[in-house]
């Protein structure tokens, strides 16, 4: 999958809530060229495992220069990490990961919520 995720794609319907993954870019030039190579194979993975899972899809990624995120909706937030969590605690990738979910704030406004891998 392309990290060129068109923002309209990244709303999902209102009845769809989203989970990010954020990995850490290692800061080699070296270490990155191989680290963006492992995160196309990821993102296909955990694709598959979600849809197999029948909990949602994966949206695609996006690489900033510190930063790698990876974009997953479905209808319960919490099915997809228990999808996601076991594949990214076995993963080399998943060293200094968290998770971030969008959670109501009790007053009409949204907050976000890391979680461990």
């Amino acid at each position: 999958m392309s990290d060129d995720v068109d923002d309209a794609d990244l709303d999902p319907p209102d009845d769809e809530q989203d989970l990010l993954l954020e990995l850490p870019l290692p800061t080699r030039p070296r270490e990155r060229l191989d680290f963006e190579v492992a995160v196309e194979a990821l993102d296909e993975e955990l694709a598959e495992a979600v849809d197999a899972a029948g909990v949602g899809e994966g949206v695609g990624y996006e690489l900033d220069d510190h930063l790698c995120t990876l974009f997953f909706c479905g209808p319960d937030a919490a099915a997809l990490l228990a999808v996601l969590r076991p594949l990214m605690k076995r993963s080399p990738l998943g060293r200094g990961a968290h998770f971030v979910r969008t959670v109501a704030d009790g007053q009409g406004g949204f907050s976000h919520q890391r979680l461990p891998v």
